[in-house]
């Protein structure tokens, strides 16, 4: 080789060390013992990082490192999945005859097994495909470097800060739009931080939103951020007086707010945050059709009967037999069908949630549906707790009957104006709402049918929809196809293998509370680690970003 080419080779590696210092400090170099190999089946490289370096820098399993490539000119991020320290005799495989202590023979490199995750290439991120050079530049990356890298959007409801290992770096993570309207599953046992992590998003979100909450977890945090909240009430409620209801509603959720004032079902609600809370009901003469789809109780055929049947005839659920029945046995129908529609009559009637009334004064207040309009523009907590004392069946047609209203009102926006209504439904506990299994055939099938409504042309729409469970095997399966962004917390392993995210069990199972994977198709690199924000801290923080 002449000194001309020396010289050549030489100005590659100096430019790849200055690309390398623009993005962070210059710490070591790829392999020159192990060949670089890396394609569809290995992800990984192999890195020395100097004793003098290693004693004064911390090389974590998780950290993000850096490699400039000196012939494509290239920059790729990279993680760190295994380090390796070696004696000197191990290195030279000189064999010891005695296990005598030397101190100088440890003076040897640190070697990083590093996990290649993308490659920025003429300005553009892309997954890694260049050859990496022996004696590339290694280097610890700064934070543009890695928010750059990993395609960390700068706008978006922010949830935690990224983590290097059990490091937490002072980068956001930021749910977008586009994430959000491609639906998001949410995994972790109890005690994990889902319900910590709902409440941030709550809190930080811009968009309407919505939060089916079956367990009370929401109401006190709602009331205390001013938002809206809708109670059901059931027929047990019906011979109380409305200020009885509200003053036990208040204890029960430990509330300190004083009522301002009651009109008629809403109650207007002073103290630190003024908030409204409104009790409804389901008329049958409003909502048969949609009951019919929505109850687990009614067979296809049933559900067809009972909308024409309930039509023709006027009334409450209470009066149903006497008003209705008489045409159901002038019907040609098989016996099955017809004893399927009393059956699921009854059944109605016992969740408790139509054609409810409390007691105004001397005068019964029929409960009626909330304002959708006003729900799909602001924040709303639907509090599920008096309609599940009746039952799963009666929480969870409560509501699919208010998603289905939302979904109606955003549906006849986007089909007669051309516009989209951003917007949001949580469901928590999502097990409860979309099982797998339990409902029969016929069932699972008006179901998925309601799934396919929400998130499938609900998404169109602009509605975005996320789920938080600790049984996702218990789960739809139409939701895990559905659902394009997985966020996995603390779970065992049959719940991280149902989403396919059980490669990092053993990381999880040990993991603090809010510590999490994210796996998404908008970032640059699939599988993140974060550390979900706090819901008590202050929402007025500064954007660490």
């Amino acid at each position: 080789m002449s000194s001309n080419d020396t010289i050549d080779l030489r100005n590659f590696i100096n430019q790849a060390k200055e690309n390398a210092s623009k993005n962070g400090e210059v710490v070591g170099i790829a392999s020159r013992i192990t060949p670089i190999s890396y394609g569809k089946e290995n992800n990984e490289i192999k890195a020395e990082i100097p004793f003098e370096v290693y004693l004064n820098k911390k090389f974590l399993i998780g950290s993000y490192i850096g490699i400039s490539l000196p012939f494509s000119k290239s920059l790729i991020l990279g993680r760190i999945i295994n380090v390796e320290r070696s004696d000197i005799l191990a290195i030279s495989k000189i064999p010891a005859l005695t296990p005598t202590e030397d101190i100088s023979s440890l003076t040897t490199p640190l070697s990083l097994t590093i996990e290649l995750l993308s490659e920025e290439i003429n300005g553009e991120v892309v997954p890694p495909s260049s050859p990496i050079d022996p004696q590339s530049p290694i280097f610890i990356p700064n934070k543009d470097f890695i928010i750059r890298m990993l395609g960390l959007p700068k706008e978006g409801v922010e949830i935690g800060n990224i983590m290097e290992g059990y490091k937490e770096l002072d980068i956001r993570l930021k749910l977008t739009d586009e994430i959000l309207r491609h639906h998001i599953l949410i995994v972790g046992t109890t005690g994990a931080g889902k319900t910590n992590l709902l409440k941030v998003i709550m809190r930080n979100s811009n968009i309407p939103l919505i939060v089916f909450d079956i367990q009370g977890d929401y109401v006190k945090p709602a009331a205390e951020l001013g938002y809206n909240i809708i109670v059901p009430i059931t027929s047990d409620y019906s011979k109380s007086e409305i200020n009885d209801i509200i003053a036990n509603y208040l204890k029960r959720s430990n509330i300190s707010n004083k009522v301002d004032k009651i009109v008629g079902p809403m109650v207007f609600l002073d103290g630190e945050k003024k908030f409204k809370i409104n009790l409804i009901g389901f008329k049958l003469v409003k909502t048969y059709g949609l009951i019919a789809e929505v109850s687990p109780f009614f067979s296809s055929q049933g559900a067809a009967f009972f909308k024409m049947l309930t039509s023709n005839c006027e009334g409450t659920i209470d009066l149903w037999e006497k008003n209705c029945e008489r045409n159901l046995k002038s019907l040609p129908l098989h016996q099955t069908t017809k004893d399927n529609i009393i059956r699921s009559v009854v059944l109605l009637r016992e969740t408790g949630v139509i054609d409810t009334y409390i007691k105004e004064g001397k005068t019964d207040l029929y409960l009626d549906e909330p304002q959708y309009n006003d729900i799909i523009s602001g924040k709303t907590i639907v509090d599920l707790r008096f309609v599940l004392e009746k039952g799963v069946s009666a929480a969870t047609m409560s509501a699919f009957i208010i998603a289905e209203r939302i979904f109606e009102l955003v549906d006849s926006r986007y089909k007669n104006e051309g516009k989209e209504t951003p917007f949001l439904m949580i469901f928590d506990e999502a097990h409860e709402y979309f099982p797998q299994s339990g409902r029969g055939d016929e069932g699972k099938e008006a179901l998925e049918k309601l799934i396919n409504r929400i998130m499938r042309l609900g998404r169109v729409r602009g509605i975005g929809t996320i789920l938080a469970t600790h049984r996702p095997t218990d789960l739809n399966d139409l939701i895990l196809t559905l659902a394009n962004t997985k966020i996995a917390l603390r779970a065992d392993e049959d719940a991280l293998m149902k989403i396919g995210m059980d490669k990092y069990t053993n990381l999880l199972q040990s993991s603090p509370a809010g510590y999490g994977i994210i796996r998404t198709f908008s970032l640059k690199v699939h599988d993140l680690e974060f550390r979900s924000l706090k819901f008590a801290e202050n929402s007025e923080r500064k954007d660490s970003t």
